[in-house]
């Protein structure tokens, strides 16, 4: 069987360039690949707006599709409601102006799986039934997203299958005038937390458990890279317990900007307890060489072991992550092992070694 067309479906701000380099990547293994836009557009808010957006990217997706022919259209989406139903419109206009032989692929940035035990309403008894009866594979990014959608006895198991993102293993790099540039003395520890500053990433454990720090080791800076509803009280918070000095908000930052935070700062504090697929910050973290804080959740348990790679903590515990902390701190012989390590771990997920992997699947897929 010769090698699947495959057309991608590509983002316009998040994930964009997970999107990029899994075309290129399988165009380097000798696969044609295409692509076409696939997100709302910036500043269309209204639900009418929306809808129209969609409906114009999904005419694009046909005419595109026309011309290239694809074995696989391939989504980069979620399984939960809202994505769910912009997967319904998208495919069934494609299937209705599009007559070609193609099979439809799902990969879930995250998921909700609950939303499969819904047998009501439009989700229930229309959405569901249809993505069952029409997508030929869903990529999740954990093996506990895939055994849970399995345990729901919803899809076919032989149409579920475990992913990674590409992580850029060679863009990190040092740089001699990082802490100079923030006004950072050179020799403090700076923590890390990257992410969207909402409270279900852990960002109010991490300042509290800080301040903790803080209070007695006066040699340490906590840098907060992201934007998000609760940005002001994180702010509130760090003034409040006296270390609003201590810590560097940058804000919104595009992603190819955020590289230099990965390769120069020591340790990641992520203890996050939103339904995380394949984290990018902890797994660029992992990449770059830093020693890493975070909660053993889906992708974290498939590729990370404690000690070698991270130091789990508790969600919603912020003691839990003060003594993690203090634990890097003070050993510093574990922090500089995890380190090595993580460089190590982190080929795991280079374009080469997942875009083979992702060869295999819809391989696998097209065979069926």
């Amino acid at each position: 069987m010769s090698k699947p067309r495959v057309l991608f479906s590509v983002p316009t701000r998040h994930h964009v360039e997970i999107a990029l380099d899994e075309l290129e990547g399988l165009q380097e293994l000798g696969f044609a690949c295409a692509s076409f836009d696939y997100a709302a557009r910036e500043g269309v808010v209204s639900k009418f707006g929306r809808l129209k957006v969609l409906i114009e990217n999904a005419f694009e997706l046909v005419k595109v599709a026309r011309g290239f022919k694809p074995d696989v259209i391939y989504f980069n989406s979620r399984l939960e409601k809202l994505a769910g139903f912009r997967d319904f419109i998208t495919i069934a206009i494609c299937k209705i102006l599009y007559r070609g032989p193609v099979k439809f692929v799902i990969k879930s940035h995250g998921s909700d799986i609950d939303v499969l035990n819904e047998s009501n309403g439009f989700w229930g008894k229309l959405i569901l039934p249809y993505l069952r009866r029409n997508v030929a594979g869903w990529l999740f990014l954990s093996t506990e997203e895939k055994q849970k959608t399995i345990e729901t006895n919803y899809f076919s198991p032989n149409n579920i299958f475990v992913t990674k993102n590409i992580v850029r293993t060679n863009q990190f790099k040092k740089a001699a005038d990082f802490k100079a540039k923030l006004n950072i003395p050179e020799h403090h520890s700076v923590f890390l937390f990257v992410g969207r500053v909402i409270e279900e990433k852990g960002i109010y454990d991490v300042i509290k458990a800080f301040a903790t720090i803080a209070a007695h080791d006066t040699d340490v800076t906590l840098i907060v890279v992201g934007d998000g509803a609760s940005l002001s009280g994180v702010k509130d918070l760090s003034k409040a317990l006296k270390v609003d000095n201590r810590i560097y908000f940058t804000g919104f930052i595009p992603e190819q900007d955020v590289v230099s935070y990965y390769a120069n700062c020591d340790v990641l504090v992520f203890p996050t307890y939103f339904p995380e697929g394949f984290p990018m910050a902890l797994f660029n973290s992992v990449a770059a060489g830093m020693a890493v804080v975070t909660t053993p959740t889906r992708a974290a348990t498939d590729y990370l072991t404690e000690y070698e790679n991270c130091i789990w903590v508790e969600p919603k515990n912020s003691k839990s992550v003060n003594a993690a902390m203090l634990k890097l701190l003070n050993e510093p012989t574990l922090a500089n092992t995890m380190r090595s390590k993580n460089v190590v771990k982190g080929t795991e997920f280079s374009r080469a070694v997942v875009c083979s992997e992702l060869a295999t699947i819809l391989n696998t897929i097209c065979k069926a």
